[in-house]
Protein backbone atom coordinates (compact mmCIF):
# COMPACT_ATOMS: atom_id res chain seq x y z
CA UNK A 1 0.00 0.00 0.00
CA UNK A 2 1.09 3.42 -0.87
CA UNK A 3 1.22 6.63 1.11
CA UNK A 4 -0.10 9.49 -0.29
CA UNK A 5 -1.85 12.56 -0.06
CA UNK A 6 -3.31 15.56 -2.52
CA UNK A 7 -2.74 19.42 -1.93
CA UNK A 8 -4.75 21.72 -2.91
CA UNK A 9 -3.56 25.41 -3.51
CA UNK A 10 -6.41 27.33 -4.83
CA UNK A 11 -7.22 26.21 -8.33
CA UNK A 12 -3.86 23.75 -8.25
CA UNK A 13 -3.77 20.37 -7.24
CA UNK A 14 -0.92 18.25 -6.76
CA UNK A 15 -1.08 14.69 -6.13
CA UNK A 16 1.62 13.60 -3.81
CA UNK A 17 3.39 9.46 -3.78
CA UNK A 18 5.60 8.71 -0.83
CA UNK A 19 7.22 7.03 -3.64
CA UNK A 20 7.40 8.53 -6.43
CA UNK A 21 8.82 11.29 -4.29
CA UNK A 22 11.54 8.99 -3.39
CA UNK A 23 12.41 8.05 -6.94
CA UNK A 24 12.61 11.64 -7.56
CA UNK A 25 15.21 12.47 -5.22
CA UNK A 26 17.05 9.59 -5.81
CA UNK A 27 16.77 10.35 -9.41
CA UNK A 28 17.48 14.52 -8.75
CA UNK A 29 20.08 13.74 -6.14
CA UNK A 30 22.41 11.30 -8.71
CA UNK A 31 21.92 13.74 -11.08
CA UNK A 32 23.08 16.58 -9.09
CA UNK A 33 26.33 14.76 -7.66
CA UNK A 34 27.33 14.26 -11.23
CA UNK A 35 27.46 17.55 -11.87
CA UNK A 36 29.25 18.65 -8.69
CA UNK A 37 31.27 15.44 -9.43
CA UNK A 38 32.35 17.49 -13.33
CA UNK A 39 32.61 20.80 -11.31
CA UNK A 40 35.35 18.92 -9.18
CA UNK A 41 36.97 17.73 -12.63
CA UNK A 42 36.94 21.49 -14.10
CA UNK A 43 39.28 22.65 -10.63
CA UNK A 44 41.64 19.63 -11.04
CA UNK A 45 42.17 20.38 -14.53
CA UNK A 46 42.52 24.28 -13.92
CA UNK A 47 45.32 22.90 -11.19
CA UNK A 48 47.25 20.90 -13.33
CA UNK A 49 47.21 23.24 -15.75
CA UNK A 50 48.71 25.60 -13.41
CA UNK A 51 51.23 23.59 -12.16
CA UNK A 52 52.16 22.98 -15.57
CA UNK A 53 52.36 25.99 -16.42
CA UNK A 54 54.61 26.75 -13.24
CA UNK A 55 56.94 24.49 -13.75
CA UNK A 56 58.20 25.64 -17.07
CA UNK A 57 58.51 29.11 -15.81
CA UNK A 58 60.66 27.78 -12.94
CA UNK A 59 64.47 28.35 -12.87
CA UNK A 60 65.69 24.42 -13.73
CA UNK A 61 66.65 22.03 -11.07
CA UNK A 62 70.09 20.31 -11.07
CA UNK A 63 69.18 16.55 -11.94
CA UNK A 64 71.08 15.91 -8.28
CA UNK A 65 68.74 17.39 -6.12
CA UNK A 66 65.80 15.98 -8.43
CA UNK A 67 63.70 13.59 -5.98
CA UNK A 68 62.97 9.92 -7.66
CA UNK A 69 59.05 10.46 -6.65
CA UNK A 70 56.96 13.20 -5.62
CA UNK A 71 57.87 15.39 -8.53
CA UNK A 72 55.93 18.13 -11.19
CA UNK A 73 55.23 17.45 -14.73
CA UNK A 74 57.00 19.80 -16.80
CA UNK A 75 59.44 20.46 -14.89
CA UNK A 76 62.84 22.15 -16.17
CA UNK A 77 65.90 19.78 -15.26
CA UNK A 78 69.89 21.04 -15.70
CA UNK A 79 71.92 17.99 -16.39
CA UNK A 80 75.64 17.47 -17.11
CA UNK A 81 77.28 14.13 -18.37
CA UNK A 82 77.35 12.51 -21.48
CA UNK A 83 74.92 10.83 -24.21
CA UNK A 84 75.63 7.30 -24.76
CA UNK A 85 73.92 7.55 -28.92
CA UNK A 86 75.23 3.86 -29.38
CA UNK A 87 72.31 2.51 -26.74
CA UNK A 88 69.40 4.37 -27.79
CA UNK A 89 65.57 3.70 -28.05
CA UNK A 90 63.66 3.74 -31.22
CA UNK A 91 59.58 4.80 -30.29
CA UNK A 92 57.45 3.60 -33.24
CA UNK A 93 54.65 5.90 -34.68
CA UNK A 94 55.61 8.67 -33.93
CA UNK A 95 54.43 11.63 -36.16
CA UNK A 96 56.15 15.25 -37.05
CA UNK A 97 54.66 17.74 -39.37
CA UNK A 98 52.26 14.96 -41.00
CA UNK A 99 55.24 12.83 -41.54
CA UNK A 100 55.60 9.09 -39.66
CA UNK A 101 59.24 8.47 -37.68
CA UNK A 102 60.58 7.66 -34.53
CA UNK A 103 60.93 8.87 -31.03
CA UNK A 104 64.67 8.90 -30.78
CA UNK A 105 65.47 8.52 -27.17
CA UNK A 106 69.06 8.40 -25.95
CA UNK A 107 70.40 7.02 -22.26
CA UNK A 108 72.59 9.87 -20.38
CA UNK A 109 74.83 9.36 -17.62
CA UNK A 110 74.96 12.25 -15.37
CA UNK A 111 78.48 13.41 -14.15
CA UNK A 112 77.64 13.08 -10.67
CA UNK A 113 76.82 9.24 -11.58
CA UNK A 114 74.02 7.38 -10.06
CA UNK A 115 71.37 5.97 -12.73
CA UNK A 116 71.20 6.13 -16.80
CA UNK A 117 68.55 8.81 -17.63
CA UNK A 118 66.55 8.73 -20.75
CA UNK A 119 66.61 11.90 -22.35
CA UNK A 120 63.88 12.21 -25.45
CA UNK A 121 65.33 14.17 -28.30
CA UNK A 122 62.47 14.38 -29.94
CA UNK A 123 61.67 13.12 -33.70
CA UNK A 124 63.90 11.43 -36.58
CA UNK A 125 63.17 10.32 -39.91
CA UNK A 126 63.33 6.67 -40.88
CA UNK A 127 66.15 5.75 -43.12
CA UNK A 128 66.50 6.18 -46.30
CA UNK A 129 65.33 2.86 -47.36
CA UNK A 130 62.80 2.83 -44.14
CA UNK A 131 64.54 0.92 -41.94
CA UNK A 132 65.91 2.50 -39.01
CA UNK A 133 67.77 5.86 -38.72
CA UNK A 134 71.32 6.46 -38.49
CA UNK A 135 71.65 8.22 -34.60
CA UNK A 136 73.75 11.20 -34.34
CA UNK A 137 76.09 11.38 -31.90
CA UNK A 138 76.73 13.72 -29.29
CA UNK A 139 80.24 13.83 -28.36
CA UNK A 140 81.73 14.62 -25.34
CA UNK A 141 80.50 15.88 -21.56
CA UNK A 142 77.81 18.57 -22.39
CA UNK A 143 75.41 20.33 -20.70
CA UNK A 144 71.51 19.84 -21.10
CA UNK A 145 68.14 21.51 -20.29
CA UNK A 146 64.86 19.11 -20.39
CA UNK A 147 61.52 18.91 -19.43
CA UNK A 148 60.50 16.15 -16.50
CA UNK A 149 57.53 13.88 -18.49
CA UNK A 150 55.25 12.01 -16.40
CA UNK A 151 53.07 9.86 -18.56
CA UNK A 152 49.35 9.87 -17.55
CA UNK A 153 49.13 6.23 -17.58
CA UNK A 154 50.74 3.34 -17.06
CA UNK A 155 52.88 2.48 -20.24
CA UNK A 156 52.88 -1.25 -21.26
CA UNK A 157 56.10 -3.06 -22.28
CA UNK A 158 56.09 -3.76 -26.02
CA UNK A 159 57.57 -6.74 -27.83
CA UNK A 160 61.48 -6.21 -28.88
CA UNK A 161 62.13 -7.96 -32.50
CA UNK A 162 65.64 -6.27 -32.71
CA UNK A 163 69.06 -7.76 -31.49
CA UNK A 164 71.11 -4.96 -32.06
CA UNK A 165 71.38 -1.18 -31.31
CA UNK A 166 69.51 1.50 -31.97
CA UNK A 167 66.21 -1.17 -30.38
CA UNK A 168 62.82 -0.12 -31.54
CA UNK A 169 59.76 0.01 -28.87
CA UNK A 170 56.29 0.19 -29.93
CA UNK A 171 56.36 2.03 -26.58
CA UNK A 172 58.52 3.28 -24.46
CA UNK A 173 58.09 1.18 -20.53
CA UNK A 174 61.39 2.46 -18.06
CA UNK A 175 61.34 -1.51 -16.87
CA UNK A 176 61.93 -2.87 -19.82
CA UNK A 177 64.56 -0.29 -20.62
CA UNK A 178 66.30 -0.90 -17.77
CA UNK A 179 66.08 -4.81 -18.77
CA UNK A 180 67.70 -4.13 -22.00
CA UNK A 181 70.74 -1.53 -20.80
CA UNK A 182 71.40 -3.65 -17.65
CA UNK A 183 71.59 -1.07 -15.39
CA UNK A 184 69.36 1.27 -12.98
CA UNK A 185 67.34 3.87 -14.76
CA UNK A 186 65.69 6.99 -13.82
CA UNK A 187 61.78 6.41 -14.05
CA UNK A 188 60.78 9.15 -15.78
CA UNK A 189 62.13 10.27 -19.30
CA UNK A 190 63.24 14.16 -19.64
CA UNK A 191 62.66 16.29 -22.76
CA UNK A 192 65.28 18.29 -24.23
CA UNK A 193 64.37 21.61 -24.17
CA UNK A 194 64.91 23.87 -28.04
CA UNK A 195 68.32 24.61 -29.19
CA UNK A 196 69.81 21.94 -27.00
CA UNK A 197 72.36 19.81 -28.07
CA UNK A 198 71.37 16.59 -29.97
CA UNK A 199 67.77 17.92 -29.54
CA UNK A 200 65.52 17.18 -33.32
CA UNK A 201 62.24 17.71 -33.61
CA UNK A 202 60.68 18.54 -30.97
CA UNK A 203 56.83 16.73 -31.97
CA UNK A 204 55.65 16.42 -28.18
CA UNK A 205 51.67 17.76 -27.89
CA UNK A 206 50.53 19.67 -24.87
CA UNK A 207 48.58 18.34 -21.89
CA UNK A 208 44.82 18.69 -22.94
CA UNK A 209 44.17 20.74 -19.83
CA UNK A 210 40.74 21.99 -21.58
CA UNK A 211 37.35 22.27 -18.91
CA UNK A 212 35.09 22.83 -21.69
CA UNK A 213 33.72 19.17 -21.90
CA UNK A 214 33.35 19.12 -17.72
CA UNK A 215 31.28 22.22 -17.67
CA UNK A 216 29.09 20.80 -21.04
CA UNK A 217 28.93 17.67 -18.82
CA UNK A 218 27.83 20.15 -15.45
CA UNK A 219 25.26 21.88 -17.31
CA UNK A 220 23.89 18.65 -18.70
CA UNK A 221 23.32 16.70 -15.10
CA UNK A 222 21.70 19.93 -13.31
CA UNK A 223 19.77 20.14 -16.52
CA UNK A 224 18.04 16.59 -16.11
CA UNK A 225 17.53 17.30 -12.65
CA UNK A 226 15.72 20.07 -13.21
CA UNK A 227 13.65 18.16 -16.56
CA UNK A 228 12.92 15.43 -13.92
CA UNK A 229 11.26 17.77 -10.82
CA UNK A 230 9.12 19.72 -13.92
CA UNK A 231 8.23 16.76 -15.59
CA UNK A 232 7.37 14.87 -11.97
CA UNK A 233 5.58 18.16 -11.51
CA UNK A 234 3.28 18.20 -14.32
CA UNK A 235 2.64 14.69 -14.23
CA UNK A 236 1.52 14.67 -10.46
CA UNK A 237 -0.43 17.91 -10.72
CA UNK A 238 -3.10 19.52 -12.95
CA UNK A 239 -0.90 22.45 -13.84
CA UNK A 240 -1.00 21.52 -17.79
CA UNK A 241 -4.64 21.84 -17.61
CA UNK A 242 -4.78 24.81 -15.92
CA UNK A 243 -1.88 26.71 -18.71
CA UNK A 244 -4.40 25.48 -21.63
CA UNK A 245 -7.92 26.92 -19.86
CA UNK A 246 -5.59 30.45 -20.27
Amino acid sequence: MRLGTTLQLGRLTVQVDAFIVLCIFLSCGMFISLGFWQLDRAAEKRALAAAYQSAAQADPVPFSELPQTDVSNNLRVALQGRFHSEISFLVLYQFFQGRPGYELVTPFRPATGGDLVLISRGWIAPGNDGGPPTVSAVEGETSVLARLHLPETTVPAGEVTDNSWPVRLPRLNIEQTRQLLGEPVYPYVLRLEAGQPGVLGRHWSQPDFSTRSHYAYTAQWFGLALLVLLASFAYASNVLSLIRER
